[in-house]
């Protein structure tokens, strides 16, 4: 298997096919903006706050990857904030993280298998990029795992059985 289908494989089970785990289609499906602003205490994220992290990262490098000018890093706190929701900007959300990642799998189908074996220019260390997109893939599903496990404590999570 090639890099490019190893991460075109990682990106579709990211975004909308059932594998091992859900996908993020699965884990935001039906949720409403009340319950993605829940949190089970004070010290944990919202689903709406985890979902603006999500899409923070996944355009950045994006972003990165298409050769644009991105800015410079931000702390984790502010690309988790879900300020000024409403229902039309949690829909919206949600829509963006989808296109998203669907833009990631054109981009990927669209690259050359030598530029995944690239160095990542102007990164402080040195990262090829499918190294890079295969990390941004774990870092995906590991908050899709969060978002189903907060669905759960509150009870908004329907299991398959």
């Amino acid at each position: 298997m090639s890099k490019k289908e190893f991460l075109l494989d990682q990106l579709a089970v990211c975004r909308n096919e059932d594998s091992w785990i859900q996908p993020l289609s699965t884990a935001l499906k039906g949720l409403s903006l009340e319950d993605a602003l829940w949190k089970q205490n004070e010290g944990s994220h919202s689903i709406g706050e985890i979902a603006k992290h999500l899409h923070f990262y996944n355009e950045r490098w994006l972003k990165r990857f298409r050769e644009k000018e991105v800015s410079a890093p931000v702390e984790n706190p502010i690309t988790f904030s879900a300020e000024g929701f409403t229902k039309m900007k949690w829909q919206e959300l949600v829509q963006q993280l989808d296109e998203g990642l669907a833009e990631w799998q054109q981009e990927i189908e669209a690259a050359t298998e030598s530029k995944l074996h690239e160095q990542i220019p102007h990164f402080p260390v040195d990262a090829l990029w499918w190294g890079a997109l295969s990390n941004l893939c774990t870092h995906n599903t590991y908050h899709i795992g969060q978002i189903i496990y907060i669905r759960k404590a509150q009870g908004s999570w329907k299991s398959k059985e």
